[in-house]
């Protein structure tokens, strides 16, 4: 049976393995939890993509609107990333993060600069997103790894990427089960077919894709996640925003489904 443990309220316990205030539950600090409970999905709108979506089946969101915020699409400029550190939340705060279309994949960086403990972090993209930017003094979609991997050298410990079931590289070191995970997932991984984005494409499908991360996931403490990708705005066809709307709500669901323990 899950349980929450009383010390922390916030996490799926499902057997006892440490002595924390809260007999026969998993504490925080024990580093042996097996799971987290995401209660809420952030959704920051910048595109306007979410605003076509049916938000009514995706539970409780925090629905954040930054469209007017200025020096944001594709690179971010100093005032741009202060608008959104300020409006976004905490670090491990039991959230699925949905941050737009890949143009503002550099989001992610902005998450993990609140992780104040050694973590690892997993990466679904069709793009390494480690190159550096073309725009000095700015920080980009394409960037935003080599930018967290120079900013964090003391907890940002290793990063994964996968681009497909048979495109798997560590960018740095190699992960630790010991360690909490972040997951990065950007839709672009995926076939055009299944899930259309502005952004050149992988050939997963969906089922691989949640199969790859439930192996990956499984047994780790899940520190936040979050999901980014979708068509370019000024033409997009309802085709493509439904395709888009079915992938996210399917990888809330699965996530919720097996995190929860």
């Amino acid at each position: 049976m899950t349980r929450i443990c009383p010390t922390t309220a916030k996490y799926s316990i499902t057997k006892c393995l440490s002595n924390c205030k809260g007999d026969g539950f998993i504490c925080f600090k024990s580093h042996v939890i097996l799971s987290i409970m995401f209660y809420t999905t952030e959704i920051l709108n910048l595109s306007g993509m979410y605003e076509r979506y049916d938000l009514s089946s995706f539970g409780e969101v925090n629905f954040i609107d930054l469209r007017d915020t200025p020096g944001t699409k594709l690179y971010v400029d100093p005032e741009g990333e202060k608008i959104i550190r300020n409006n976004i939340s905490g670090g491990s705060d039991n959230r699925i993060h949905l941050i737009d279309i890949g143009d503002y994949h550099y989001i992610t960086r902005l998450y993990l600069y609140k992780e104040k403990e050694p973590f690892d972090l997993l990466v679904f993209d069709n793009h390494s997103d480690d190159q550096a930017p073309m725009i000095e003094g700015l920080r980009s979609c394409g960037s935003w790894i080599r930018d967290a991997l120079y900013d964090m050298p003391e907890t940002l410990m290793s990063v994964k990427l996968i681009k497909s079931y048979n495109d798997r590289r560590y960018l740095k070191g190699s992960f630790d089960i010991k360690r909490p995970l972040y997951i990065s997932i950007d839709k672009d991984v995926l076939s055009f077919e299944e899930c259309p984005t502005n952004w050149d494409q992988g050939d997963m499908d969906p089922g691989m894709m949640l199969d790859i991360l439930k192996n990956e996931a499984e047994n780790r403490e899940i520190i936040g996640i979050d999901i980014c990708g979708g068509p370019a705005m000024q033409d997009a066809a309802d085709t493509d925003i439904r395709k888009n709307e079915t992938v996210d709500k399917r990888l809330i669901d699965h996530i919720k489904s097996y995190v929860k323990g």
